[in-house]
């Protein structure tokens, strides 16, 4: 190389900032079952991708009836996702008491979203590391959501906006219109005006 006067290209190394995680225990321990609502809440996180770029869907579901709560797409994966996500939630509902559950990924043990948890009085619970059972509640949903709504529409997925669209016309589905044999053949919009009558 250097009698042809040739020179290699190196790519320069990336200084990875580190940054402290904040794991919790288990507290949920794969028990999906609240009495009431705002008692047990399961989020997570997953991807869609778009023919322009990849979008971001975060979601809280009540364990109470498998109700989600709030949603947040973005086509930013950072940890304002969770955090934009876990600020809709509280701006609805008093949290204090509550249990939220989720997996060890960055977005739920950076020190924002833990110490934000810890103000509105939440009961942090994560799931132990590479055990996606213990968050199954989260993934089936999303499974569902994926196989119902983006797998069936995928032709029409070319946008961000487009999923926005789609997106917003399944969670009125799931939550209006979709029965489910745990909450005795109703939806869970119809189950939870079940426990508000009583």
């Amino acid at each position: 190389m250097q009698k042809c006067g040739l020179k290699s290209v190196v790519r320069p190394k990336r200084k990875k900032i580190k940054e402290d995680l904040y794991i919790k225990p288990n507290i949920l321990n794969r028990d999906f079952k609240a009495a009431k609502p705002n008692e047990k809440y399961a989020t997570d996180i997953t991807y869609i991708p778009t023919q322009s770029k990849m979008m971001y869907l975060s979601t809280i579901i009540d364990l109470y009836d498998n109700y989600p709560v709030v949603w947040n797409l973005s086509d930013n994966q950072n940890k304002s996702l969770s955090l934009d996500t876990i600020k809709m939630l509280a701006n609805k509902v008093d949290l204090s008491g509550a249990i939220i559950h989720s997996d060890q990924g960055i977005h739920y043990t950076n020190k924002d979203y833990t110490s934000y948890l810890k103000t509105l009085g939440v009961n942090q619970s994560m799931s132990r590391k590479g055990n996606c059972w213990d968050n199954a509640c989260a993934e089936s949903f999303f499974s569902q959501y994926k196989c119902e709504c983006i797998y069936l529409y995928k032709n029409r997925i070319k946008t961000p906006f487009d999923v926005m669209e789609i997106t917003e016309e399944y969670f009125d589905y799931y939550i209006n219109y979709r029965p489910q044999k745990r909450l005795d053949g109703l939806t869970p919009g119809e189950y939870r005006l079940t426990y508000a009558k009583s």
